[in-house]
């Protein structure tokens, strides 16, 4: 099992174990407001259709994991903020990023990997 932070909106926890993927949202809290709940999402590989992703450019970064439930949304910064099977990056965090691409792409033959343009 490997485990990956990253820091934006709240924080994300990504934990990668043989067979799945877990994203675990930290919330995101200004003074005593809550902008947004934690949550947690727990995906098999074999769910996975295909993955955008997006280095950070004029806006935030991302890994979106595109699976049957959301194929009908197309990726961008907006929708990767506000989706379960998504995490945001930032641009100190891009070694993290390709090292989960990496390895979605050993454990994963089968999965489209599309890169979107910043």
């Amino acid at each position: 099992m490997k485990t990956f932070s990253f820091k934006l909106y709240g924080g994300y926890k990504v934990n990668l174990d043989k067979k799945e993927l877990t994203i675990d949202y930290q919330g995101e809290k200004w003074w005593f407001i809550t902008r947004s709940k934690p949550r947690t999402k727990t995906i098999a590989f074999d769910d996975i259709v295909q993955v955008d992703y997006k280095e950070s450019g004029m806006t935030f970064g991302y890994i979106r994991l595109i699976t049957k439930e959301n194929a009908g949304y197309p990726s961008s910064t907006y929708v990767a903020r506000n989706d379960e099977n998504a995490f945001m990056v930032e641009k100190d965090e891009i070694t993290q990023l390709n090292e989960v691409l990496d390895l979605l792409k050993k454990r994963c033959n089968t999965i489209e990997f599309k890169h979107l343009k910043a």
